[in-house]
């Protein structure tokens, strides 16, 4: 079995890596053991960052939604844990993050259209179901925003895989298991 669970040491790693160490340090306090597991490329860092802090027609709350729905199905503890803590400070209540994990979002029918698609297309491969990308459109969104979504899909899978498969000790508090 493939295991890495270890994280580059900062003086392994490269000058722009070292910059990106400097700027969350400096921002947040720490950098996130996910962003340093990023790091055993020279490279990734680099290229992930600006597509996740890329541009979206959709609120932080969609986002959240989104990674929350996408986590769950990918059983991405180290996301949830992570977009568990995000999604408190952007106004989601506990019970709320739980349903939103399940995939659903009843308190919110525009938000439960968008994470019942979400949460299509994560487990089926980006096979399109015309009944929910129809009640989608129906709760107001538009193609952009479904771009959007599919855009944020791609992100979460990127962060719940290199946290899967680099086995990412998790330095959030943890998410309650489902």
């Amino acid at each position: 079995m493939f295991i890495m669970s270890s994280l580059p040491r900062e003086e392994t790693v490269n000058s722009k890596n070292r910059d990106f160490i400097e700027y969350f340090n400096k921002r947040l306090g720490r950098t996130p053991n996910l962003l340093v597991a990023m790091m055993h490329s020279a490279n990734a860092l680099s290229a992930y960052y600006p597509f996740h802090s890329r541009k979206t027609s959709l609120s932080r709350k969609e986002i959240e939604a989104i990674t929350l729905t996408v986590s769950q199905h990918n059983g991405a503890m180290y996301c949830l844990s992570a977009h568990t803590m995000i999604a408190k400070l952007n106004g989601f209540s506990d019970e709320e993050i739980l349903e939103l994990r399940k995939g659903s979002a009843s308190f919110n029918p525009k938000l439960d259209a968008m994470v019942k698609l979400a949460g299509y297309l994560a487990t089926h491969c980006g096979s399109v179901n015309n009944t929910l990308l129809d009640n989608f459109f129906a709760a107001g969104f538009t193609r952009e925003d479904f771009m959007d979504v599919v855009q944020t899909i791609g992100d979460t899978f990127i962060a719940n895989m290199t946290g899967r498969v680099f086995q990412v000790p998790i330095d959030y508090p943890l998410a309650k298991e489902l």
